[in-house]
């Protein structure tokens, strides 16, 4: 079966110009003469025009979908579905996703501004609250079928904070390995001592019915793998808790400090976390940056105004959002192949740790 590249190829021009002619995209310019050649290269090579390609013009196919129904010149919203690891419950307790969905459904409206939309929060992890959606973002760490019919049925699909299925979907992730190593090498180089890490029990749901299965969370992974290359005991100096809030910082800050296992440093997985640590510190009288180093990950907003302000590995959920919605409205106008984007992090050097003479 004929390919984009294929056409590309023998036609001399780029992969994207052939998709961008045929799905007919209204505002892309090209040559006649260019245009022609591309169509009929596809015809002789009896190219097929796949399902996602069918949907390419949707906002004609949603302004003509179910006419008489509606008001005249009012188009049908199209429906988008947002599906959140831990949800409700990570939306309030963890401004992580939060942040990212209210980016994505911004960015969306800006792109589009005269396309309705009808962004639909998915209250159950299974694959019938899939059914009748145009587009789906999932954030976090689901176990998908690709093959699932109802999977199938939506032509717009990206997920966010996790990889996509055998690049079934776009995938736009954290890349967790240069979040812990930026971590751990900036404690490292201001901690006299041991460095710890306090993280969440990690969990992945299945779509088939709902259920969760535990699942080593990426950033303890890491953790692990940065002190096996530095030949470093990561054994003794993991705590982890049930959740990445910051009640379950505070529980399990406040049991290491009582057992007498402080190290010198702590590598917070989420702010959440750091914060509830940053209260069990202080009732003991610990004062972070003189007494304790601590790094978290996530850059809340709230950060910088902690006392002292935390020093955290951003990972711009802003831009994670952004680059989700832009993902999901370049498969809109007419891109048919699947893409994995990591977007970049930062360490944002605070006042959180002992600063070495």
């Amino acid at each position: 079966m004929a390919t984009l590249n294929d056409i590309a190829e023998a036609c001399g021009v780029s992969k994207a110009t052939v998709s961008r002619v045929l799905n007919q995209d209204p505002e892309f310019s090209v040559a006649e003469e260019t245009r022609e050649k591309i169509l009929s290269t596809a015809a002789e090579m009896n190219y097929e025009m796949g399902k996602k390609r069918r949907y390419a013009n949707i906002r004609r196919k949603l302004e003509q979908e179910e006419a008489p129904k509606r008001t005249p010149g009012i188009a049908r919203a199209m429906k988008i579905g947002i599906l959140a690891y831990g949800f409700p419950r990570s939306n309030l307790d963890n401004g992580y996703y939060e942040a990212i969905i209210n980016n994505v459904m911004s960015e969306m409206k800006r792109l589009n501004p005269t396309m309705q939309m009808e962004f639909r929060y998915l209250h159950q992890a299974v694959y019938e609250q899939l059914e009748g959606l145009d587009a789906l973002f999932i954030m976090g760490k689901f176990s998908v079928d690709p093959e699932n019919e109802l999977v199938k049925g939506i032509p717009y699909k990206v997920i966010v904070d996790y990889p996509a299925p055998a690049q079934a979907f776009d995938s736009i992730q954290v890349d967790f390995k240069e979040v812990v190593y930026r971590a751990m090498d900036y404690l490292r180089q201001n901690t006299d001592g041991k460095v710890g890490f306090v993280g969440g029990e990690d969990h992945l749901t299945r779509l088939t019915d709902g259920k969760q299965f535990p699942c080593k969370d990426a950033r303890l992974k890491f953790y692990e793998s940065y002190c096996q290359e530095k030949g470093l005991d990561a054994s003794e100096n993991v705590w982890i808790t049930e959740w990445f809030g910051a009640e379950d910082g505070y529980q399990i800050t406040k049991k290491i400090i009582e057992e007498g296992n402080l190290p010198k440093g702590l590598l917070y997985a989420a702010d959440e976390l750091a914060l509830g640590g940053y209260r069990a510190l202080s009732e003991s009288g610990i004062q972070v940056g003189k007494d304790v180093s601590v790094v978290s990950i996530d850059n809340l907003p709230y950060t910088s105004y902690l006392t002292p302000p935390l020093t955290t590995v951003g990972l711009n959920m802003s831009l994670l959002g952004k680059t989700a919605a832009m993902a999901l409205d370049s498969q809109i106008k007419g891109r048919d192949y699947s893409l994995t984007f990591y977007t970049p992090v930062e360490l944002i050097e605070r006042e959180s740790c002992v600063k070495k003479a």
